[in-house]
C-alpha cells in the first residue's frame, strides 16, 4: 500500500479519532458541554444507542431504526464478536490522505492472514496487516443488496429489516469478469446513512466507483479457494468496512479511472444523484 493518493481529505477530530480506531471506546457521557469518552468495561455501553465519537465522513443524520436500538458494540455478548463490531463501526479513521489500494494488495493481505482464527480475541493481530487506515479503492460494482435481512447480524444487534443492515457491495477489479469468486466486497454501515445510498442506486451507476473507507478485515466469512464457492463469494476477507464515501467516475475506462490525476473525472454519489433529480 505505498501508493498515496493525491486528494487531502479533511481532518476529523483526531483526538476522538484514536480511541474509536483503537476499539478503546467503551462508553459515551452527554453532558450540557458536548460529548466525552469513558473507558471501560464493554458492558458499559449503551447498548441502543450509536452515538458517534468524531466528527462523521457524510451528513449526520440519525437512522432511527439503527441508530436508537444498536450501540457501537452490537448485541453479541461475546468479547471477541463485540471488539470486531467496535471495528466495523469506526468511522474515526479519515485523518488525513487516504492510501491507495489495489486489488493485487488486498489479494496479497488474504494470503499473509489464511490461518487467521474466526473469533480474534485481540485484534491487534489484524491491526498489525492494516486495520483500520483509510484507505481508497477503485473497481466496478458488479452488485449492492441489503445483507442479512431476514435475522440481522450482530454488528447491527441482529434487527431484522433493510434499514438497520448493511449494504454489501461485490467490487469486480476486471469489467470483463463475471466471477464473483474473483470479487472484493465493501460493506455500508446502517448508522447514519445517507438515504440516496440505496442497492438500486449503485447498482445503476454503470462506471467505475472510488470507494472510501476503513480497510477491514472480515474473518466471520470464508473467500473462494480452488472449487470452494462459499456465499457470499469473495476473493479476500479483506474489505472496505464502513464505507466513508463513494465518488462516480467520468470515464467507463476502469483503466483510465485508476490513473486520473483530475479531481475533475470523480463526481461525489450525493452531487450526482442530486443532478439527475433536477
Amino acid at each position: 500500500m505505498a501508493k498515496t493518493n493525491a486528494r487531502a481529505k479533511k481532518v476529523g477530530s483526531a483526538v476522538a479519532a484514536i480511541p474509536a480506531a483503537l476499539g478503546l471506546v467503551s462508553g459515551i457521557i452527554h453532558g450540557g458541554g458536548g460529548t466525552s469518552m469513558v473507558r471501560g468495561a464493554p458492558s458499559a455501553i449503551t447498548a441502543g444507542i450509536f452515538s458517534p465519537v468524531c466528527s462523521l465522513p457524510f451528513g449526520r443524520v440519525r437512522n432511527p431504526p439503527a441508530d436508537d436500538h444498536c450501540g457501537i458494540q452490537g448485541g453479541s455478548s461475546d468479547p471477541a464478536k463485540q471488539d470486531e463490531s467496535r471495528a466495523k463501526n469506526n468511522f474515526c479513521a479519515a485523518m488525513g490522505v487516504s492510501q491507495v489500494v489495489t486489488y493485487r494488495e488486498l489479494i496479497d493481505l488474504q494470503a499473509q492472514s489464511v490461518n487467521m482464527p474466526k473469533s480474534i480475541p485481540n485484534r491487534q493481530v489484524v491491526r498489525n496487516l492494516g486495520e483500520g487506515k483509510y484507505v481508497s479503492y477503485i473497481a466496478l460494482i458488479r452488485d449492492a443488496h441489503y445483507s442479512d435481512v431476514a435475522a440481522g447480524e450482530a454488528v447491527n444487534c441482529n434487527i431484522p429489516g433493510s434499514s438497520t443492515n448493511d449494504i454489501h457491495i461485490v467490487l469486480m477489479p476486471d469489467p470483463n469478469d463475471t466471477d464473483e469468486c474473483h470479487s472484493t466486497t465493501a460493506e455500508i454501515s446502517p448508522h447514519y446513512r445517507p438515504a440516496s445510498w440505496t442497492p438500486e442506486n449503485l447498482r445503476a451507476l454503470g462506471k467505475p466507483v472510488r470507494v472510501d473507507g476503513q480497510l477491514f478485515y472480515d474473518g466471520s466469512h470464508t473467500p473462494c479457494s480452488g472449487s470452494s464457492r462459499p456465499n457470499p463469494k469473495r476473493a479476500s476477507l479483506w474489505e472496505i468496512h464502513p464505507v466513508y464515501s463513494l465518488e462516480v467516475c467520468e470515464m467507463t475506462d476502469l483503466n483510465q479511472c485508476r490513473n486520473s490525476t483530475n479531481p475533475a473525472d470523480w463526481t461525489p454519489l450525493d452531487t450526482l444523484l442530486s443532478s439527475e433529480h433536477k
